[in-house]
Order: C-alpha cells, then sequence, then structure tokens
C-alpha cells in the first residue's frame, strides 16, 4: 500500500526511470548471484581436482598407462564431457602414441581397440594443440576447420571439442582432449583440464625418476656383484690351476703333455672373465642408450653368426641357413648378440654326443600394418618345457647373473628385441611335443 501510495502521482517519465533502475538492480541482483555461483561452481571443481591428483600421488605401484586412465576419467569428469582421450609425444616429437581412451569412449568408439600411433605432421584438428602451442575450443565442430581431416571408419560423432597441450618447460610433450560436453566449453574447462594435467605430467616424471633410480641402483649391484664376485672367482680358479703348474715345474722342471690341462684351464677362465667384462659394457651401454639404433642388415648378422656356429671344435652341429641380403631394420650392433645368444642357447642346451641341427630361415610379413622380418631358430635339441617357457626370457637379475658370461641372457635378449620395437617368443618345434625342440622367433619392424 505504501509503495502504491508512493507511485501515485508520479508522471509516465518518472515512473519509467523508475522500472529502469529497478531493471537495472535486478540485473547486479543476478550478475553477483551468477559470480557467486560461477565461484562456488569453480571451488567444487578445483575442490575436485585437488582431490583427483591427491588420489593419483597415492598410485605408487601403478604403471603410466594406468595413471593415464584414471586422470582421463577425472578429466572427463571435471569438463562434463562424454568422451576424452589423451597421448605422449615421442623423444623426437614426430609421432603421437596413445596412452588410452576414457572408458565411455571405449564403449561407443569402433577404433579404441586398435592399437594407436600419429604422425604429428599428418595430424589433423587433435594436433592443433602440438603446432600452436595452445588449447583450442571447437564449439560447432561440424563446422569447417583448416586442420579437419575427417574421421577413421567407425569414430564416434564429435559435436563440441576441447584440447590441450601438456608441456615439460617449453616443450609440448602431450596432448589431452574431451569431446561432446552438452553445453559449450569455456576458458574454465581448460584451465580444469590444463591444471589437471599438468599435474599428471609431473607425477608421471616423478614415477619416471624414481623408477629410473631403482632401476640404475638394481644395475649397480648387478655390476658390482658380477665384478666383485663373478670375476674374483675366476680369476682365483685360474691361480689355481697355475700355482698347480709351477708346483709342477718345480717338482719335475717340465711339463709334461698330460699337464696341458694346468694351462688350458686358466686360459679357459680367463678368456670367460674378458667375455664377462666385455658383455658387462655391453650391457651398461644399452641401458644408458649409447647404442642408438640404426638401419642394419639382419640377413648379414644372420649369416656371421650362422658362420660362427657351424665349425665347433669336438661338435656335430649342422646349420641350415639359405643367405639372403636386404633385411634391413632399425636396431644396433647387440643384434647379433641377440641372434648369437639364441643359436648359442641351442648348443650349450643340446647333448654334445649327438648332432645337432638348427634351421635358421627369414619370413617377411604384414602385422598391424607394418612390414616386419620374422626370424625362425629351429633345433632338434631337449626342447623346453611350456613351463620352463614362462620363464626365459624373464628380466636379468642377479640369480640369473651367470647367462651373461656366455653371452647376454634371454632376459636381455627380450630386452632389446623390445627396445627395437619387436617381439620375441619360443614355442615347440612340433606342436605340442616340446621334447622334438624348440623354435625361437623375432619379430623385428622392417626399416622405413
Amino acid at each position: 500500500m505504501h509503495e502504491r501510495m508512493e507511485l501515485e502521482g508520479k508522471s509516465r517519465h518518472e515512473l519509467l526511470n523508475i522500472i529502469d533502475r529497478l531493471e537495472r538492480q535486478l540485473s547486479e541482483m543476478k550478475d553477483r548471484s551468477d559470480r557467486v555461483a560461477s565461484s562456488e561452481e569453480a571451488l567444487r571443481l578445483d575442490e575436485a581436482r585437488l582431490e583427483a591428483l591427491l588420489k593419483l600421488t597415492l598410485m605408487a605401484d601403478a604403471s603410466e598407462p594406468e595413471i593415464a586412465d584414471f586422470a582421463l576419467e577425472e578429466a572427463v569428469r571435471l569438463t562434463r564431457s562424454e568422451v576424452g582421450w589423451m597421448g605422449a609425444l615421442n623423444e623426437d616429437d614426430t609421432v603421437v602414441l596413445l596412452y588410452n581412451f576414457s572408458s565411455e569412449a571405449r564403449k561407443e568408439c569402433e577404433v579404441t581397440g586398435k592399437p594407436h600411433s600419429f604422425i604429428v605432421k599428418d595430424g589433423g584438428v587433435w594436433a592443433e594443440p602440438i603446432f600452436t602451442k595452445k588449447p583450442i575450443i571447437l564449439n560447432d565442430y561440424p563446422a569447417p576447420h583448416y586442420r579437419k581431416k575427417g574421421f577413421p571408419e567407425g569414430h564416434i560423432p564429435l559435436k563440441r571439442f576441447l584440447a590441450i597441450p601438456v608441456f615439460d618447460g617449453p616443450r609440448v610433450v602431450a596432448v589431452a582432449e574431451v569431446g561432446n560436453k552438452n553445453t559449450d566449453y569455456d576458458r574454465s574447462d581448460v584451465r580444469q583440464l590444463t591444471l589437471l594435467m599438468s599435474g599428471v605430467w609431473r607425477i608421471i616424471l616423478n614415477k619416471r625418476a624414481k623408477d629410473a633410480l631403482m632401476e640404475s641402483k638394481s644395475q649397480a649391484e648387478l655390476y658390482v656383484d658380477l665384478m666383485g664376485h663373478d670375476i674374483n672367482n675366476m680369476n682365483q680358479v685360474a691361480l689355481g690351476f697355475l700355482e698347480l703348474a709351477i708346483e709342477k715345474l718345480d717338482k719335475d722342471g717340465k711339463l709334461e703333455t698330460a699337464d696341458r690341462y694346468l694351462l688350458e684351464k686358466p686360459i679357459d677362465t680367463l678368456n670367460n672373465s674378458a667375455r664377462l667384462i666385455k658383455n658387462v659394457k655391453k650391457l651398461q651401454s644399452a641401458r644408458e642408450g649409447g647404442l642408438k639404433r640404426r638401419m642394419v642388415d639382419a640377413c648379414a648378422m644372420l649369416a656371421s653368426v650362422v658362420g660362427e656356429y657351424s665349425d665347433i671344435p669336438g661338435r656335430d652341429i649342422t646349420i641350415h641357413y639359405t643367405p639372403s641380403e636386404g633385411c634391413y631394420v632399425m636396431a644396433n650392433d647387440l643384434l647379433r648378440d641377440v641372434f648369437s645368444n639364441i643359436v648359442g642357447n641351442s648348443v650349450k642346451h643340446s647333448p654334445a654326443d649327438r648332432t645337432l641341427e638348427i634351421w635358421v630361415s627369414v619370413l617377411k610379413v604384414r602385422a598391424e600394418g607394418v612390414d616386419h622380418y620374422t626370424i625362425f631358430f629351429e633345433d632338434n635339441g631337449p626342447g623346453i618345457s611350456d613351463m620352463k617357457k614362462a620363464e626365459i626370457f624373464g628380466r636379468l637379475e642377479k640369480k640369473s647373473r651367470r647367462s651373461i658370461i656366455s653371452g647376454l641372457g634371454l632376459g636381455l635378449v627380450k630386452t632389446l628385441v623390445d627396445d627395437y620395437g619387436g617381439k620375441v617368443w619360443a614355442e615347440d618345434r612340433v606342436r605340442g611335443d616340446y621334447t622334438q625342440g624348440t623354435r625361437f622367433v623375432v619379430m623385428l619392424p622392417a626399416a622405413r
């Protein structure tokens, strides 16, 4: 009633001014309310992001893919998206290696089950953050964009899209991308995704540093054990035989032909010692990346190994191999040791009183869209039981250190082949009957 009395008698102009003032006050109140709501939402998202990062720091035993999986699900949740994916760049920034798709993307997208690596220079919109080092938002994804190159067959349709670069210093090291939010992406989404993924990358780097430290410690202990224990034992053996030889000379004034072993044994032991030192150096160089990959002819290395093992004194060995050339793969000089170790393994574990036959062959195949050279080593030796097959490519540890003396050991063989981007495994030469011999298979990507 009081307000009505105040308005009575007002001119039309005055009433319009009052209405305009009230509308401004209402607008200001709405703006304040929106800012409060926005601040509360930002605070909620900040708390959710920090909680996610706290959970990530507690995932001490998780692998990088497991960390990436968790982080990606949190990224999708924080940005209220439906799908997402993330990947890391390789060392020379030419390829993005996929970490994973989000769980919803794995359900809906038909291309997620395939192994993925993407060439950066050929990249579409997903590569924009790498080139520009800035986030990209497309709230109308179907609209034209100069980087669009279409989707792979089976890819989930996108309505909205947000991608951000992840930095390590000035370098872009990874990309994280989300899509299909119900409303437009904005600066808040960019902020949350950037802060989350930057934190994730720091956690990954810390994990890598910790793993590298543990690996270095393990390797240092292995080297000390090898050099301090094995070589010392070898030297003691050599010294023992040489002392016997000297005692024989002191007593008889000469050595007989029958005493030849007193010199041959220490020579053999010292050769083993030298071989151990050489292979430890190779192991160390491989671990430190001192042997860079380059284009090598695997077939030429095979021919050299076949020649080495075809004529072993006191053994009846026949190696069937038709030499070829031009089998180029990206590897290094240790590839020869990989082949030598596999052939040497057949020789070492076969009875000395029977003929050993080894068949070596090379087949060029195409797998996962890439040409590979598949190398088969088959023998008629005693074979390897299924239980042993699961163990022979285990990690090189102290308990298996003596394998380094005569070769690199099958544990390191697998490490090297993995480093070359290939695969190695053992199977029965005659399926179902391991006693008929073993087939080792080494599969290496062809050089391009």
